[in-house]
């Protein structure tokens, strides 16, 4: 929300007294009203367990003092997912929670959205930071995706290689999917050119009719949701577009998505395509903006800044910045060094307005997209780091880490992992 001007207007008709207490009234409306508009928060969910073999935990900052002084920021609000979260899902679901991996807002900020890879959904009241309802989507979700007209989340099940799509009815707190015409499975597409169909990353565009559905095994599926049964209506092989990718967004009319690293058949990877949706539904195109194809690195995240796209090396440690207008790719950004020697930053996200960036930090025993060989997602300062934005975006300043710790027998177990900001 952008701040509001208040205008003194010049009262001539007055004594001094009163024109001197309606400055000091304007000016401490103003003052309110600037404070109110500007506060947003930066969530953050640490998948080390807090309980046995089962919960995590959430972290909120408030975003202003976190981008002040990161260092000494504390969280506002703390919740163990193995609390008041656990109880609500085992008698939704019959099962407890573990790996909060994902977290994404509704586009009225009213939501949340935190998927578990023991394969709930929960939807929690943002304002009050209570659960509302959980959903069973199989044995596993990586991502669940709110679309942008609210009335449907869309959920990537790894394990099963199913695409869920949830209806969402958030005034009333009822979510629901038909096992018959709310799920497609996936696997049973695989081709040799498609040969792994798990799904990642799903996104959708602006318009919530597409989703955009990156796979393990390398390719991308293009889906109607708004169809029921929903429609396969375009597909890249996995020679378009490499396995594994977890980073989305949409800038202008271009879909952007990522091929990534830690899995066996990518343990490293860092391609960033551009989509061609023009087309859509007969076709959909992609376009190489960058590779990183002889370098350690594994592309994961990915946020616009401005006319930027900021994307995040999780294994190089750090980000690469590209002109959205040309696609080409204009800075980099690093962050080891001293702040952190090795900060393997992972996903991304930028304040209401875009002054600052906030990337989650993975710890030194990462529990998820991490293959032991290359340890592309192995990091020394789980926690969140703060990068002032600069030059309108093109480029950014590794400004401070904000801590996370979970210690257990002297062994810090933090692995911190979705992160986005509530504007």
């Amino acid at each position: 929300m952008k701040s509001k001007e208040i205008v003194t207007k010049r009262i001539l008709s007055v004594g001094p007294f009163i024109l001197l207490l309606a400055l000091l009234v304007s000016m401490s409306l103003g003052s309110g009203l600037s404070s109110e508009a500007s506060a947003y928060e930066v969530w953050i969910t640490d998948q080390s367990d807090t309980a046995e073999k089962s919960g995590g935990y959430l972290y909120i900052y408030d975003g202003a003092q976190l981008a002040a002084n990161p260092s000494e920021a504390k969280p506002q609000t703390t919740i163990d997912f193995s609390g008041e979260v656990n109880a609500l899902c085992k008698k939704a679901t019959k099962k407890g929670v573990r790996r909060p991996h994902m977290v994404f807002f509704t586009k009225d900020q009213s939501h949340a959205i935190v998927s578990f890879l023991t394969g709930q959904v929960l939807f929690m009241d943002a304002a009050s930071k209570k659960p509302k309802a959980c959903v069973l989507v199989g044995k596993n979700v990586h991502a669940a995706w709110p679309t942008p007209d609210q009335k449907m989340a869309i959920a990537a099940n790894i394990k099963e290689k199913t695409f869920v799509r949830i209806w969402t009815d958030y005034a009333a707190n009822t979510f629901t999917f038909d096992p018959d015409k709310d799920v497609i499975d996936l696997g049973a597409r695989e081709t040799g050119e498609l040969p792994d169909n798990a799904p990642i990353c799903p996104i959708t565009d602006s318009t919530s009719t597409y989703a955009f559905v990156t796979l393990r095994g390398g390719g991308l599926i293009v889906i109607d949701v708004t169809q029921t049964p929903m429609k396969l209506v375009a597909t890249l092989n996995n020679n378009e577009i490499r396995p594994g990718g977890c980073g989305g967004t949409q800038v202008g009319n271009t879909i952007y998505v990522n091929s990534g690293g830690g899995w066996p058949v990518a343990p490293l990877a860092y391609d960033i395509y551009a989509l061609d949706i023009s087309n859509l539904p007969q076709s959909v195109s992609a376009k190489l903006v960058s590779s990183r194809e002889t370098q350690f690195a594994d592309s994961h995240g990915m946020v616009a800044v401005g006319r930027y796209l900021w994307s995040v090396d999780r294994a190089g440690n750090n980000i690469e910045v590209i002109d959205t207008v040309t696609n080409l790719s204009v800075n980099t950004i690093n962050l080891a060094g001293t702040i952190s020697p090795d900060p393997a930053p992972d996903l991304i996200d930028v304040s209401p307005d875009g002054a600052y960036v906030f990337v989650g930090l993975r710890g030194s025993s990462p529990l998820t997209g991490n293959n032991k060989q290359v340890n592309n997602a192995k990091g020394s300062t789980p926690g969140v780091g703060v990068v002032k934005v600069m030059n309108g975006g093109k480029g950014g300043e590794f400004v401070g880490v904000a801590r996370i710790s979970n210690m257990k027998d002297g062994k810090e177990t933090a692995d911190t992992h979705g992160t986005a900001v509530r504007k």
